[in-house]
């Protein structure tokens, strides 16, 4: 099992975060409020009871992010270093380094420098 919650040196988390277990947050990050870090999950049941057996996974920040308030980031995603979660955004999948990420579901919307 993985650590609860593991935040790099110099990282800002605003306030009103929602942390589920088996976050981890790089260097240098910037986290607006009310950022939902959504580790847990459920496998598809039956149709007697379609939320299955749980399942954790983790969610990791890379460094040097700016993850915008309000914005969500679902079970097992990776944002990579240097990328911008717009606010409000949806990150459903894996968002590979140095973008702009926007939208919902979220998509690269800018390669970043």
């Amino acid at each position: 099992m993985w650590k609860s919650i593991e935040i790099g040196e110099r990282s800002f988390i605003n306030r009103r975060c929602f942390f589920d277990a088996g976050v981890r947050i790089g260097e240098d990050c910037d986290i607006g409020f009310e950022v939902m870090f959504c580790t847990s999950t459920h496998q598809q049941g039956t149709h007697k009871k379609r939320a299955g057996i749980f399942e954790g996974k983790q969610i990791h920040v890379g460094n040097g992010c700016w993850i915008g308030a309000r914005a969500l980031l679902l079970p097992g995603v990776i944002v990579g270093d240097g990328c911008i979660v717009a606010a409000g955004s949806v990150i459903t999948k894996d968002c590979l380094p140095n973008g702009l990420y926007a939208g919902v579901p979220a998509k690269r919307i800018k390669d970043l420098i």
